[in-house]
């Protein structure tokens, strides 16, 4: 894994690109869906997110979760708080349950399950291995952009 400073690097890369390409200007589709389903109010930056993982998730499931990493780290650049380092070994580890956490979530927000059948989704095989592989594909990038930087 690479040094904190490193990573902080190649965030502030990904979020000048992200302006770059104004990703990060759009605001969600008018959200007309009851959201009482959910234990707490979601955030307007969580909203935004799940309104695009929506439109790409219509696309396939790797659109969304690439949607969802890209974003989510953008959202860990902005509000570091999120990441609960008590509960795991790192910060990668901590960013894999902030994702797990907003995936089910998502899933919760985007079709009104409840918190377990949403943990159940996401402990299905096929689940797993497409955000694995969705994950492989995101490292790649980053490395590919940083080969790029330097």
């Amino acid at each position: 894994m690479a040094s904190l400073n490193k990573q902080q690097k190649r965030a502030k890369r990904a979020k000048a690109k992200a302006k770059q390409i104004n990703i990060h200007g759009r605001k969600p589709a008018a959200l007309d869906d009851d959201l009482g389903h959910l234990d707490e109010p979601i955030p307007e930056y969580t909203l935004a997110m799940f309104s695009k993982m929506r439109d790409a998730e219509a696309v396939s499931r790797s659109e969304m979760l690439s949607v969802l990493l890209t974003n989510l780290a953008f959202i860990i650049i902005d509000h570091p708080e999120l990441l609960d380092m008590e509960n795991a070994d790192d910060e990668g580890m901590a960013a894999t349950h902030l994702a797990a956490d907003m995936l089910i979530d998502y899933r919760m927000w985007a079709d009104g399950m409840d918190r377990d059948a949403a943990q159940a989704w996401l402990s299905e095989p096929q689940f797993i291995a497409d955000f694995s592989a969705a994950l492989d594909v995101y490292r790649e990038s980053l490395e590919v952009s940083e080969e790029k930087a330097e």
